[in-house]
């Protein structure tokens, strides 16, 4: 259990990553761009990453869509798996594909696919204010993994934007918006559900995209995530 809940945070990390405002600079619509996302534990030691890697920019409609791969290592620097998923942008904001959350468990990198799987996206408005409630999102997917059928569901709710602040990493520095918002996840295999709450902090900074996330279980540090490296 304490493997698969390691796990399971850094799921929930990455799903709280997701972010975008406009179509200008954001690194997931430049092609070729790579991402590195620091992942790091309640005590602030390394626990992983994820790199994600942009590729086919494409005019969509009256928007711009991207495709992406996210690739997680542990603190080794083992890779433990991909996925794949995609950005939409619009003049009204950008929609990110909530698959990206779904590459960090390796428990389920061999999960084949069936009954039921949603295509869900978040959405970041481009004229993102302070006090603005955004929608959130929910995720499910259904299939088989090594003959045992597994339920995979996370929902992102309640967001809001609460303020503005300033984020140094060693990436970079950037005036962000500060987002509040409530992840829930559920993992359901063997007739056993394995549930987790968390409350959340992301910073996402206008014209580039999510540079920092930090995620609450009552009240305490569970985990954080940060950009670490940039290239385009």
């Amino acid at each position: 259990m304490k493997k698969g809940g390691y796990f399971i945070l850094m799921l929930l990390l990455v799903a709280g990553s997701l972010s975008a405002q406009d179509c200008g600079g954001y690194y997931y619509l430049l092609n070729n761009a790579q991402v590195e996302m620091t992942m790091y534990d309640g005590s602030k030691a390394a626990v992983g990453k994820t790199v994600y890697k942009v590729s086919n920019v494409h005019k969509d409609g009256a928007g711009t869509t991207s495709d992406f791969t996210a690739t997680v290592y542990d603190k080794t620097n083992q890779m433990i798996t991909t996925s794949e998923g995609q950005f939409k942008c619009t003049g009204e904001g950008i929609a990110v594909d909530m698959k990206m959350g779904m590459p960090s468990m390796s428990q389920l990198k061999d999960l084949k696919m069936e009954a039921k799987t949603t295509n869900a996206f978040l959405t970041y408005p481009a004229n993102m204010q302070v006090g603005q409630d955004l929608k959130g999102g929910t995720f499910e997917m259904a299939g088989n993994l090594g003959g045992m059928d597994v339920g995979v569901a996370y929902t992102v709710s309640d967001r809001k934007v609460v303020g503005k602040e300033k984020v140094i990493t060693s990436a970079g520095s950037w005036d962000c918006y500060k987002i509040n918002y409530h992840l829930s996840f559920k993992m359901q295999m063997l007739g056993n559900t394995v549930p987790m709450d968390l409350t959340a902090t992301e910073w996402f900074a206008p014209g580039f995209g999510a540079v920092k996330t930090v995620s609450y279980n009552n009240g305490k540090e569970a985990g954080s995530m940060e950009i670490t490296g940039f290239k385009k």
